[in-house]
């Protein structure tokens, strides 16, 4: 388990782990080792967050109310977030009791300060914060700068500053970097209101290439045109059809009624053509005919369409109309088709909990020292996910615009 190759059928081996190593695996970028990792992930996930909320009930300290998933989320985010602070930061070199027993100092330490009436302040309104604030947190700031140095010279005398503060200044771009994304945010909110120009623009490359500019579109939509068309001419002639046969069947049995004289009188009103009676030589009766040539004519029929040209080709001007029409109607399952993005605007909120998550990454020396500080800042990157989450930097201002 200490990194000695394992011959082959005995499990996995923990190769970046090197016991030998000069400073302790300062210099080694990733490190692992399997059962300080469990010991560490079940500190910072299950023993650290329970111990804070037992301690925060008891004093009724300030805290969010979690349910059951959000402690689930708690967890899983956790196990991403001390993973990789595991494999990068050398714990699997430096975690041991030193680091353990700091870790309640500083967790316990940072409970309590945040039980006095004039530290319940957050890092955005520090314009606000009393002087009793301001006097705790320079205090704070300073013993943070101080060990920054210490850690600056043991990476000096390990060989490997070249690349511990370029790094650091890496890790800390999550921090200065969102003020260009909320600024970028803004930007388009207020001149980009249909989106990122990337997508559009990509979008509008494919209905370019898509749509033809030939006349087959509308050709199809004539032909469709056409149809319909004949669909309602055929239905009107059969509803003429039907008021034919009717109007003739009740003449019928109009004249079967009366007496058997060779020529009656017939008015009717059937709205068909003229009526004649013509004597038949083997029966006694008078055979009706009507002229129903003209029948159709009365019905309100669609008239035929005025002869348009086909068209061969689209005109640029249809052919962009066309994919405007279609840019307007976007798949995106958070909008309505043809409404509004769901564009917010943000606020910075930068959390303890990410000031000292990025810091526990450089707290990877071998001194006593470092390995405090490494357990003092765990404690209080896990006051902040177990009292409130692992919120985001950026908190949305209000209902999208």
């Amino acid at each position: 388990m200490d990194g000695g190759p394992a011959s082959a059928g005995h499990g996995f081996t923990d190769g970046c782990y090197l016991p030998h190593d000069a400073y302790n695996g300062a210099a080694t970028l990733v490190s692992f080792h399997l059962l300080r990792y469990a010991l560490f992930t079940i500190m910072l996930i299950v023993v650290g967050p329970f111990v804070f909320r037992v301690v925060a009930a008891f004093f009724d300290l300030e805290r969010d109310f979690k349910s059951i998933v959000d402690h689930f989320d708690d967890v899983t985010g956790g196990l991403m977030y001390t993973y990789i602070l595991f494999t990068l930061g050398n714990y699997a070199h430096t975690f041991g009791w030193v680091t353990a027993v700091f870790y309640f100092v500083g967790l316990l330490v940072y409970t309590a300060l945040t039980w006095l009436p004039f530290m319940g302040v957050d890092i955005p309104g520090w314009r606000s914060w009393s002087k009793e604030a301001w006097l705790v947190n320079s205090a704070g700031l300073t013993l943070v700068l101080v060990g920054a140095g210490f850690h600056i010279r043991w990476a000096s005398q390990a060989g490997i500053l070249q690349w511990y503060l370029p790094l650091f200044v890496l890790a800390t771009a999550s921090v200065w970097s969102p003020v260009f994304v909320k600024w970028l945010q803004h930007y388009c909110i207020d001149n980009c209101p249909d989106g990122l120009g990337i997508e559009r623009r990509t979008r509008w490359a494919a209905l370019a290439i898509i749509i033809p500019r030939s006349g087959a579109i509308r050709r199809k939509y004539q032909a469709e045109e056409e149809n319909q068309l004949a669909v309602l001419r055929e239905r009107a002639e059969q509803y003429a059809a039907t008021r034919a046969t009717s109007a003739t069947q009740q003449s019928r049995d109009s004249d079967n009624e009366g007496d058997n004289a060779d020529y009656r009188p017939l008015s009717m009103a059937i709205g068909a053509g003229p009526v004649t009676m013509q004597r038949s030589s083997n029966v006694g009766t008078d055979i009706l005919n009507t002229d129903t040539s003209h029948s159709t004519s009365r019905l309100n029929m669609p008239n035929e369409p005025a002869a348009q040209p086909r068209a061969i080709t689209l005109t640029q001007a249809q052919k962009q109309e066309m994919i405007e029409r279609k840019l307007r109607n976007r798949h995106y399952i958070n909008a309505k088709a043809g409404g509004p993005l769901p564009l917010y605007k943000y606020q910075l909120h930068l959390h303890h909990w990410q000031i000292f998550y990025i810091l526990a990454f450089f707290t990877r020396f071998d001194q006593f020292a470092s390995r405090a500080c490494a357990g003092l800042v765990l404690g209080i990157f896990t006051h902040g996910h177990a009292a409130f989450g692992l919120d985001p930097l950026m908190e949305r201002k209000h209902e999208p615009l």
